[in-house]
């Protein structure tokens, strides 16, 4: 992100679980990850990088701000298209907590709105 100041961010459900474990444990320097794991490249409308078919969700990003790069490692991005697939309903996504722990969107509950 340093060098082109834009990325895809993919959101995975839980049936892909396996797989973005298997990916996040190598290196994109070294393993070409979309062949190796037998994801889908989808050409995305604003920026370079792919979106992931298989994923629930994907959001095309740029880099708005790097001021907080070099002290903590955080780009402050700005979504510039979304996208959901609509084959998958009602998915769980999950959520990484570090060392392959991982949370699972749990009960929905509904509660009065006064939005429309």
């Amino acid at each position: 992100m340093r060098a082109t100041k834009e990325c895809v961010i993919a959101v995975p459900a839980l049936e892909l679980a396996p797989k973005v474990v298997e990916v996040g444990n190598c290196s994109g320097r070294d393993v070409e990850k979309f062949e190796r794991f037998g994801l889908t490249p989808v050409p995305a409308e604003r920026v370079a990088p792919p979106l992931v078919a298989e994923c629930f969700a994907n959001l095309e990003c740029r880099v708005a701000d790097t001021r907080l790069v070099n002290k903590y490692n955080l780009f402050v991005l700005e979504v510039l298209k979304a996208w959901t697939n609509p084959t998958q309903k009602n998915p769980k996504t999950i959520h990484h907590h570090g060392y392959g722990r991982f949370a699972v969107d749990g009960e929905m509950i509904k509660l009065k709105s006064r939005m429309r």
